[in-house]
């Protein structure tokens, strides 16, 4: 009896303890929250909205502040959006222990110097939005240790360098934007092994060499912009066969030559599509005429033949039923 009684006992005070330790647990992890966020505030040379000084205040419950959201069940900040504040300074490695993270967007500001590794702690990640900053040195190869990363954009951030090929373990990634950086270098063909990419934005860049023909296998892959680098080679003669969500796809001034692939009716949901400033040659295949939802068509400042009967028979095929602007530049 006095045994069943000191077990009793001794699971009761079990359970009282893990209580405790539970709640002592959540407070600390909130207090931590609220440390690191004050860390980030401290380091801006300038807010010029003056929203974070005024209402990041000890005074006020984190999850009460501006641009701070924080999760019902487990009371952690959830997500972080203080896009277009008008932020001066730099990012400290604090911010990566916010642990709950899922949302982080420091859009429209000046943030300079190099994003912190600490960042890679953050594994709940699913959006990053550092755009229009002012980052200096390479993109991180952190990237890859935040498994639920579906969104990446970085464009206009000041990087140079490379694409990190390691940016190809990020296996969830939807969107990966790295328009108008300094990036240069052949891209990556690891980045063809991305199974649920939808966007791939990398306009305004120096890459060079050909677009890996592993891009071209990403069924799900629904914009494709590469324009105003110094991209070269052609187009895969089957480029269309496994991309039928593709609706943009932009290569406008480049380097690319060859021929139109006559298969290029098979991206039967293109919307837009841009090869103007290149050195393409040949006829304009007939095909593009069966694209029946095109309504931008950029064909200018190439090298074709027999443009006058192409586009007349091409006018014959987008007159019923699309809006559709064809521009040769010729």
């Amino acid at each position: 009896m006095m045994d069943r009684t000191n077990f009793l006992l001794f699971m009761s005070c079990s359970m009282i303890h893990l209580f405790i330790s539970c709640l002592a647990s959540n407070i600390l992890n909130i207090t931590t929250d609220q440390s690191a966020l004050t860390v980030f505030k401290s380091q801006f040379e300038h807010d010029g909205s003056n929203i974070l000084a005024r209402n990041w205040s000890s005074y006020t419950p984190i999850c009460n502040w501006i641009g701070v959201t924080c999760s019902f069940h487990h009371h952690r900040v959830k997500a972080i959006n203080v896009s277009n504040m008008e932020l001066s300074g730099i990012i400290p490695p604090e911010l990566g222990d916010l642990s709950f993270l899922v949302s982080l967007d420091m859009s429209g500001n000046k943030l300079y110097g190099n994003l912190p590794k600490e960042l890679s702690k953050l594994k709940r990640l699913k959006f990053i939005s550092f755009s229009f900053n002012r980052f200096s040195g390479k993109i991180p190869s952190f990237f890859e240790a935040m498994p639920n990363l579906q969104q990446l954009h970085l464009r206009n951030c000041s990087f140079t360098g490379s694409i990190p090929p390691s940016l190809s373990n990020i296996s969830k990634l939807e969107a990966l934007d790295l328009t108008y950086n300094s990036l240069g270098g052949m891209i990556p063909v690891e980045i063809g092994n991305l199974g649920h990419l939808k966007i791939l934005t990398l306009a305004g860049n120096k890459f060079s060499g050909a677009i890996p023909a592993s891009m071209f296998n990403v069924s799900t892959l629904e914009m494709a912009d590469f324009s105003y680098n110094s991209l070269s080679g052609n187009l895969p003669a089957n480029m269309c066969r496994n991309l039928p969500s593709l609706t943009y796809f932009n290569v406008y001034s480049n380097q690319l030559y060859g021929q139109i692939p006559s298969t290029i009716e098979e991206c039967s949901q293109l919307h837009h599509l841009s090869l103007q400033l290149n050195q393409f040659n040949g006829p304009v295949p007939k095909q593009i005429g069966n694209l029946s939802m095109l309504v931008v068509l950029y064909l200018g400042d190439n090298n074709f033949k027999g443009i006058s009967i192409s586009l007349f028979y091409m006018t014959r095929k987008f007159h019923v039923g699309c809006t559709c602007f064809i521009i040769f530049n010729l």
